[in-house]
């Protein structure tokens, strides 16, 4: 009966039905008798070692004790060398469950530590059977680990795997080989990160790296090992170059052509070549990728090929690339010519595709066409194949930019035409619909640069229609380029521009997507700069003021470069004259001589120059200072802004506070450019004192800006205000007033939801969140808590970006916590399903591993709470 029930656990298990498992062994053993045979004790021995791996990682340990016992008991008088073994596997599972699950309580693992202990000490002597011996010496590895991770003396624990791999020395089993080069690696990086006579640590090493090379399973601890030598002979002052060789002779040993074995081997190759100074790497990148990528190019394992195709390109970059990674990717490409595996079809694509664009990158067009020819003759009937059409179809795209790079201009035009029919069946493939309107796009642009105007408009209209309404920005995004490019264009007439910029209007004033909001923002400050050439100072007004109120709040730097000249350009408006003729007044001309001189120190700046721009933006700041003019005033207070900006640029707090606090303060009640100023300046007042441990004045800093800003609309004074608020929170959190901190961090709360959302406003939302859910767990308001991580959550599951996911995670591990604190288990559970799909948080291997046994234990925890 026993053994049936093993037989149909195991099944269970590997299909993920733990809880049936367990109740299928429990019923079996506990009906079980004393053993008649060694296959019934064998039996009741692998049954008792399945349910310890359940129950030990969330069951007492007493109970764990007692199925142990009672194996023994059943077990009792049987002692061929398998069922000794079976029981000592049994028994090992109560011990080496801690390597998957990592408890942190300290208490569980100083038992953990005790039973390894014991089961070492009882099972001692080299007459027992292999499997025996096993588990000894994993039990007495998982002790010296813990006992590390315990924080007992270091050179003891070294001494403990030393002397563990001791008693390994003589053993030819691989798991005990393996077992002994981990308690040597272990041993040397104790000793190594101790200064603990680090000779014999670096033979340890070396010793490492010679066992490995005979044991496929150790090639990690090989690399591991040979990595410590590279950078113990580069810390002592060896060549970089000559110090790698530790590290590329871990390369020659073969290993298992498999698909995570032959990548581990790429990546080991890529830590090594990081080693090397960047004067040296791509010369020896393209020695040792072309030496590895031979090397699998013609291994009969599909699995081992597709890695190393894909490592190759994870090494270049998309939008970059180098003459050396262009050697690679040519020698890739020649290494897999014959490669006819499906398999590997997609990354093959990718490679031969990359290998053209950046041989145009690298300005040579003409071989960038005969290789984007060789691709499509290589690949026929690519249309048809979803893995292939979007990359080949961006290919053929590209060949036809390449085509009219090198003067063949009328095969470019013929070559961008076929897109749209070639691939029109694959419409519905995701990226087909965005490289068929790209081709519409260029195909329009060069009709129109080759002076074919009417089939140019044409194609731009097309173009527009088709794709403007278009779900999909990537879509969109060639509509609004379309007509972009005719604005630019200033071959044609001003009514032509004029209708390209009033449609750009209408279809795209207000889209979201922010590479569409760049070319909007640029479309009004021309629309506002050629109502000014006409003289029509009040309608060019009109557009910088709808320029600035629809863009301010953004946090993109270009559209924001845009919002500051359109600004410059309402000032500009104010004050100057319509013509060009000479200063009406000697007020004018100074306001002009100082305008000038701000224009100087802009130029300063963008030269390298800063020591002469801080020079020059103090002298206007001094020279302004008292000026009945108010125009004269802001560019004092303009200068001052400057300054500001490179003084925290910089990191120069003490200067900064003189700085910031004049820029603050300086004519208040002037218009609303001014009152910029004074919200920047209080803001870097504050952060200044901060900087200095002033928390106290930076507070007040704080608070000043909040007044000042109070009611305020203005993008820019509310960005000011809403930073202030954050940074003031932090300051009350850090003053260890948790009741305080919290009212700060609801006032910022408050005040982001009165702003249009961004990416910016996004975060500061999320670290305030994630700051005032620790300090309402810390209270014990786990209610409050869970809110304050499911708003979190919220928010990025609605906008991916890598900080905001950063912090999802931890919050999700928080939730979680806070679950199981209120007894809340099947939450609990559920949320660690959710989290394992939630791939835009972007979890890491380990963080995987760990809500796998996290939500094992959550559904165990919520059975027995309905029980």
């Amino acid at each position: 009966m026993v053994r049936d029930a093993v037989r149909r656990a195991r099944e269970l298990l590997a299909a993920g039905d733990q809880e049936l498992a367990h109740e299928i062994l429990t019923l079996a053993l506990d009906a079980q008798r004393f053993a008649a045979q060694d296959v019934e004790a064998i039996a009741v021995a692998e049954a008792t070692g399945m349910i310890v791996r359940i129950e030990a990682p969330s069951g007492p340990r007493d109970a764990v004790e007692r199925r142990i016992a009672r194996m023994a008991e059943l077990t009792d008088g049987f002692d061929a060398d398998a069922v000794r073994e079976a029981r000592a596997f049994a028994e090992l599972e109560a011990i080496e469950w801690v390597h998957l699950y990592e408890p942190d309580d300290a208490i569980v693992l100083v038992d953990v530590m005790r039973a390894a202990e014991s089961f070492a000490s009882r099972h001692i002597g080299e007459d027992q059977p292999l499997g025996v011996r096993q588990a000894r010496g994993e039990a007495m590895y998982t002790a010296e680990i813990l006992r590390r991770h315990l924080g007992r003396d270091r050179h003891q624990v070294a001494v403990g795997l030393e002397t563990l791999a001791l008693t390994l020395t003589a053993e030819s089993d691989e798991r005990l080989r393996h077992l002994r080069i981990a308690a040597l690696y272990q041993a040397a990086q104790i000793r190594y990160d101790s200064d603990d006579d680090v000779e014999s640590t670096i033979a340890l090493m070396h010793r490492v790296i010679a066992e490995s090379e005979s044991l496929p399973s150790a090639r990690a601890l090989l690399h591991a090992a040979s990595l410590r030598l590279v950078d113990d002979e580069i810390g002592r002052g060896v060549p970089a170059a000559t110090a790698i060789a530790h590290g590329l002779r871990a390369l020659d040993l073969p290993v298992e052509p498999g698909f995570e074995t032959v990548t581990e081997q790429a990546r080991h190759l890529d830590r090594v070549l990081e080693r090397l100074p960047d004067t040296e790497r791509d010369l020896a990148a393209v020695e040792h990728s072309a030496t590895l990528v031979d090397r699998y190019a013609t291994c009969a394992s599909e699995d081992a090929r597709e890695a190393i195709l894909w490592w190759v390109l994870r090494r270049v970059r998309e939008d970059a690339g180098t003459a050396a990674d262009r050697q690679v990717l040519a020698h890739t490409d020649h290494a897999f010519a014959t490669d006819t595996s499906p398999a590997t079809t997609a990354a093959r694509v990718r490679v031969a595709s990359r290998l053209a664009e950046l041989t145009s990158r690298l300005g040579d067009p003409e071989s960038a066409v005969r290789l984007y020819e060789q691709l499509d003759a290589r690949f026929p009937g690519h249309e048809h194949d979803e893995r292939l059409v979007v990359p080949l179809a961006l290919a053929m795209v590209d060949r036809a930019l390449r085509l009219a790079d090198i003067g063949r201009r009328d095969d470019a035009l013929a070559a961008l035409a076929k897109v749209p029919h070639r691939y029109a069946t694959a419409a519905g493939v995701p990226g087909v619909p965005a490289a068929i309107a790209q081709a519409m796009y260029w195909r329009g642009r060069l009709l129109r640069e080759a002076g074919e105007l009417v089939a140019s408009r044409r194609v731009i209209n097309d173009t527009v229609d088709r794709a403007a309404p278009d779900t999909d920005a990537d879509v969109r995004l060639w509509a609004a380029n379309s007509l972009f490019s005719v604005w630019q264009s200033p071959g044609l007439d001003s009514t032509e521009i004029d209708s390209a910029l009033n449609r750009f209007a209408d279809l795209f004033a207000n889209d979201p997507d922010v590479r569409i909001r760049r070319l909007d923002a640029r479309r009004r400050l021309t629309q506002s700069t050629r109502a000014a050439e006409r003289g029509e100072r009040e309608m060019a007004a009109t557009l910088l003021q709808g320029l600035v109120a629809a863009h301010a709040d953004s946090d993109d730097p270009d559209v924001r470069d845009t919002v500051e000249l359109a600004t410059e350009n309402q000032r500009i408006l104010a004050i100057s004259s319509p013509t060009d003729a000479v200063p009406a007044s000697a007020g004018e001309a100074r306001y002009r001589d100082l305008r000038e001189r701000l224009y100087e120190a802009d130029r300063a700046v963008d030269d390298g120059k800063p020591a002469e721009a801080e020079r020059i933006l103090a002298a206007i700041a001094a020279d302004t200072g008292a000026d009945p003019d108010e125009n004269t005033v802001m560019l004092g207070l303009a200068a001052l802004d400057v300054l500001g900006g490179l003084l925290l640029d910089a990191g120069r707090w003490e200067e900064l506070v003189a700085v910031a606090r004049s820029a603050a303060l300086r004519r208040p009640g002037l218009d609303t450019r001014a009152r910029r100023v004074h919200a920047r300046g209080h803001l870097r007042l504050g952060i200044a004192l901060g900087r200095l441990g002033e928390e106290h004045a930076a507070i007040e800093a704080y608070e000043a800006l909040e007044r000042l800003a109070g009611g305020a609309t203005d993008g820019d004074i509310v960005n000011a205000r809403e930073v202030a608020a954050y940074n003031r929170a932090v300051m009350v959190d850090g003053l260890g007033d948790p009741v305080a901190a919290i009212a700060a961090y609801d006032h910022v709360l408050r005040i982001h939801d009165l702003s249009v959302d961004s990416a910016e406003r996004r975060l500061r939302r999320v670290k305030t969140l994630r700051n005032k859910a620790l300090l309402l767990t810390g209270l014990g308001r786990l209610p409050e808590s869970i809110h304050a991580h499911r708003l979190i959550l919220d928010i990025a599951g609605a906008f991916p970006d890598a900080e905001i996911a950063e912090r999802g995670r931890k919050s999700a591990f928080d939730l979680a916590a806070c679950y199981t604190q209120l007894r809340e288990y099947r939450a609990a559970s559920d949320l660690y399903t959710w989290m394992r799909s939630a791939h835009h948080l972007g979890f890491a291997r380990d963080e995987l591993a760990s809500i796998t046994r996290s939500a094992k234990t959550a559904a165990r925890a919520a059975r027995r709470a309905r029980q």
